[in-house]
């Protein structure tokens, strides 16, 4: 599924892009952007970038990858930390092993993957290496719901669609890593755990703001409204400052989380 990006993102990937094809880590079989950069970047949202190989990458492919990834992306939120790469809209680059992910089974392997949550850690040294990973099978449901090929053939020849009941499992079970994440992640994470509702009841990949509107319907009092304003500061509309609400949302995130499973099962 091809759409036209914004100039912004074109200009950020466009390095990322030139790297994939002159150096081929771990012989490239497509290249692939997808996410809110398809439908609608909201101001805080990554820009995502699915590479798919023939072999797992090799340590200094790794190396290099982060190199170039830390030099080009970043977040407001670095401000403080790292704020060489605050004014940079932040990017996740996920690379996944053909042979890990086809035939598609519980739980495939993420090969390697860059993201701004990783930066310190990245900056270390870390190499990101081979995990298996529940989430990897979000993302192809995500990835196949609509991508751009950067370069490549279309997604569905090399990847199937992910089936709705392997999609509902996937999402439940990340939920524990997320509730483990709240902390400093309120909206993010309460965000994510309404997708995880919608895809539990309908078994398909819905945007996070657009899954707010959903569960928030079905909430009552400040659980909807801390849900709306998760929200309306992803949409960019209200500056949601979670400082002394920890307490209300790791409530609200169990409420999520309870729905969740409770649908799937």
């Amino acid at each position: 599924m091809e759409s036209p990006v914004d100039a912004i993102t074109e200009k950020l990937i466009a390095p990322v892009i030139d790297h994939v094809r002159r150096h081929d880590p771990g012989t490239v079989a497509g290249f692939y952007l997808y996410g809110s950069a398809i439908s609608r970047l909201r101001p805080d949202s990554d820009v995502d970038l699915l590479l798919l190989t023939r072999r797992s990458l090799t340590a200094d492919e790794r190396a290099n990858l982060i190199t170039l990834l830390l030099a080009h992306s970043g977040w407001p939120g670095h401000a403080e930390r790292f704020p060489e790469a605050a004014d940079r809209r932040p990017l996740e680059f996920t690379s996944l092993v053909l042979d890990d992910i086809v035939p598609l089974l519980e739980w495939p392997s993420r090969d390697f993957q860059y993201g701004e949550w990783k930066r310190a850690e990245l900056i270390d040294g870390a190499l990101s290496p081979p995990t298996r990973d529940p989430d990897i099978v979000t993302l192809l449901a995500t990835a196949h719901a609509g991508h751009r090929a950067l370069f490549g053939p279309p997604l569905e020849e090399l990847v199937q669609a992910v089936h709705p009941d392997m999609l509902r499992r996937a999402v439940v079970a990340s939920i524990p890593g997320l509730l483990d994440d709240l902390d400093g992640d309120e909206r993010n994470v309460l965000l994510t755990l309404a997708r995880a509702v919608v895809t539990a009841r309908d078994g398909r990949i819905v945007s996070k703001d657009a899954a707010a509107d959903r569960v928030a319907a079905h909430l009552d009092g400040h659980d909807r409204a801390l849900l709306e304003r998760a929200r309306d500061g992803y949409r960019g509309i209200v500056d949601d400052d979670w400082s002394g609400l920890t307490g209300e949302a790791a409530s609200l995130a169990r409420r999520l989380a309870e729905l969740a499973v409770g649908l799937e099962t």
